[in-house]
């Protein structure tokens, strides 16, 4: 996590400005009935205005220091620094924000004074953010109270983007417990994140992609640590991580709006972020000149895709994860590393599981597998899952031998309230990621007897005389519910296969 130079003590104070002023936004809106999962959704719109015109006035500044013309993509009354400085009369400004400035964003581009801006991508992001997000104020004097304290930030401070960075981040996290269903699916805990992010180790000139970016975890984390270890960065540098670094897909149109406020606050303005269903833009046959560098990604799983989707995909299966692994397969340019978490079942589960496992040790390089215990995406999953890592070499050469790494304590409780505690071995993980040694909970397993094993990747603890004993009870029973599941699929398809010949 990003620190802050209080030295001077004037570091901490606008840091507990800034934890104020989002206090007090978020206890307003409380107070007017606004649920957590619908005030981050407040925030996130309002914020997101509040940068785009601090950064239009910004690149208007840079414009003129240097003699160029500029024309600001929202102007007039639609600024945000006009129609949010009209407090005094708070009814006339909600009115003039659910009335006109709305419709004024879900058209813009396409209207007689925006047209000029019809090939702008800026255009197409305003339409879809703002046709999917509402004001949940109803109350003029409440609205205006909210607008006063977003106005009291400024997202051109240093401090105050690093602190927005870690409460949006916590805001997230809240509102993923609150309602497990609706945010579980996106929201990763970012301590695994930052595990992956430290053994692939992204840097400038990379092009870093998640085919999911949900609010946009593993991009931001890989922000962060390209700029504490690449010290420090040339202009053309920052304009390379500002433009050409980050890019992603997410399906759901509001945590698409808040993967881009996350990056926003993460001082990444111009991540290529695309509101899209992967599984439908998938093309087995990627250029390589369109592929990426580094791909890092959580993909949902449990989900089912109709089976006339599938025929992208070299290999047909109707589960989301299976079809996620192929995408990120065919994503990889040469060289290039990825990290990839999924649940326990894609590493053993026969049918198409095995055959992408096949390709996967055949035309990547499986270097580690990072078991995890179950439990560790509590509240939102109990699932039991594993982290693959594997390059695209440039010789083409495949997988030699896999280390596999087990974790038993991730440093909080496998409960719900995953409360901290002492322990933590992921940390070990990434030390010892480069040196592979064996020990108790780490082990190396050749490819051949991977194939021996029918392409099984399950992280299978030599040192214990019998896994199952040793294995936890939820692991367990998990386990056997996969197994079950696979059945339950292989049972669908011969079904579906056998109405097709009716």
């Amino acid at each position: 996590m990003a620190t802050l130079n209080n030295g001077n003590g004037q570091a901490e104070h606008r840091r507990q400005e800034v934890q104020q002023a989002v206090k007090n936004a978020c206890d307003q809106l409380n107070s007017d009935g606004v649920t957590p999962r619908d005030y981050v959704e407040q925030l996130a719109w309002l914020f997101f205005l509040k940068a785009f015109d601090e950064a239009e006035t910004r690149h208007e500044k840079e414009a003129t220091f240097e003699d160029n013309a500029y024309t600001r993509r929202i102007d007039g009354d639609f600024r945000w620094s006009v129609w949010s400085s009209w407090t005094n009369k708070p009814d006339a400004m909600l009115e003039f924000v659910d009335g006109k400035l709305w419709h004024y964003l879900q058209s813009f581009g396409t209207t007689a004074g925006t047209k000029q801006f019809t090939e702008d991508p800026i255009a197409e992001r305003f339409r879809r953010i703002f046709s999917t997000v509402r004001n949940h104020s109803r109350r003029g004097a409440s609205f205006a109270r909210v607008v006063q304290q977003v106005n009291r930030l400024h997202f051109s401070d240093e401090t105050d983007v690093i602190v927005l960075s870690e409460l949006y981040e916590d805001l997230l996290k809240r509102v993923a417990s609150d309602s497990a269903g609706y945010a579980g699916e996106f929201y990763t805990q970012r301590h695994i994140i930052r595990a992956m992010v430290a053994v692939v180790e992204p840097k400038v000139g990379d092009r870093i992609y998640d085919p999911c970016f949900g609010t946009a975890g593993f991009l931001s984390e890989s922000a962060k640590f390209i700029r504490a270890n690449s010290g420090t960065l040339s202009r053309k540098d920052n304009d390379t991580l500002n433009r050409k670094t980050f890019f992603g897909v997410e399906l759901k149109p509001l945590t698409y709006l808040l993967g881009i406020m996350n990056m926003i606050l993460h001082r990444i303005e111009g991540a290529n972020l695309e509101q899209a269903n992967t599984l439908e833009l998938h093309s087995a046959n990627v250029p390589e000149k369109n592929k990426y560098d580094v791909i890092l990604s959580n993909p949902p799983y449990g989900g089912k895709l109709a089976r006339e989707l599938q025929t992208n995909f070299t290999i047909h299966s109707g589960a989301t994860e299976i079809l996620f692994l192929q995408h990120i397969m065919a994503n990889l340019k040469k060289g290039g590393r990825a990290a990839v978490i999924v649940p326990e079942g894609v590493l053993f589960r026969g049918g198409p599981d095995a055959k992408v496992r096949e390709r996967l040790l055949t035309e990547f390089d499986v270097h580690t597998i990072l078991s995890l215990p179950a439990g560790c995406f509590l509240p939102y999953t109990g699932v039991k899952t594993n982290v693959i890592f594997f390059n695209r070499r440039e010789d083409g050469r495949g997988t030699n031998d896999v280390w596999f790494y087990e974790v038993k304590n991730d440093g909080f409780e496998l409960k719900q309230t995953r409360r901290p505690i002492e322990g933590d071995q992921l940390p070990e993980f990434v030390k010892q990621f480069n040196a592979r040694p064996k020990a108790d909970n780490s082990w190396v397993v050749s490819a051949s007897e991977i194939v021996k094993r029918g392409y099984d990747l399950s992280a299978r603890n030599p040192h214990r005389e019998s896994d199952d004993e040793h294995r936890p009870a939820l692991e367990l029973v998990q386990s056997i519910r996969a197994r079950e599941e696979r059945v339950f699929d292989l049972l669908e398809e011969l079904e579906a296969l056998l109405e097709e010949t009716v």
